[in-house]
């Protein structure tokens, strides 16, 4: 039943697309857990939902891709793509997690602002997905050119994020070490937009 469902229902560009939007969704449930730390259990646990969400569907497009003789893409560049896109909302979740395991109360700023970056990239991620279906290669690397533009403004945030955490709360190296590693997960989900982003980038130039 599950598999006469996902081949009438679903093709591989449709998964794309549901996964996307699954991870923006995560996205911008964790700038409200950023910004709720006093009431964020609920929004910690829609993001795990989440991304078990975009864990299904991951599984929804290998097993599609193993019953289908003639796939749109490679299937390499298939499961490339999609993994890829599984560890941004890995990241995500992995983040969420960290406020309430290492029971954080107070936010900097240019984290909350990482968070609003890491939105930005997803966005232009669930618009690269959708322009796949037709190859439009001019549309695709104004998005990419704008993942890197969002890529290097993390890297500053990320930067300067540091430094103020080891002058703001260097009275507590506990919460430095907490925050950090907060930190560096963003940054990492808001790296493997890029990635995906070159991962499209690649597959246009492979098929146009």
């Amino acid at each position: 039943m599950f598999k006469r469902i996902i081949s009438k229902e679903f093709g591989f560009y449709d998964l794309f697309e549901r996964h996307a939007q699954t991870t923006l969704d995560a996205a911008v449930a964790m700038q409200d857990a950023v910004r709720h730390l006093s009431n964020n259990k609920e929004i910690i646990c829609r993001i795990t939902e989440l991304e078990h969400k975009a864990d299904e569907l991951t599984h929804m497009t290998v097993d599609l891709m193993h019953r289908t003789f003639i796939t749109p893409l490679d299937r390499d560049e298939i499961l490339k793509l999609i993994s890829r896109m599984d560890d941004i909302v890995d990241f995500i979740d992995a983040a969420a997690h960290r406020l309430e395991l290492f029971e954080i109360t107070e936010v900097p700023e240019r984290l909350a602002q990482l968070c609003e970056v890491l939105i930005a990239a997803q966005r232009e991620i669930a618009d690269m997905v959708k322009l796949l279906r037709k190859i439009k290669g001019n549309d695709l690397h104004k998005h990419a050119m704008e993942i890197n533009r969002l890529e290097n403004q993390a890297d500053q945030l990320h930067r300067d994020g540091l430094a103020e955490l080891f002058h703001r709360y260097k009275h507590d190296p506990l919460l430095v070490i907490k925050l950090k590693e907060i930190y560096e997960i963003l940054e990492s989900s808001i790296d493997s937009c890029e990635d995906v982003a070159n991962i499209v980038e690649g597959i246009v130039l492979e098929h146009s």
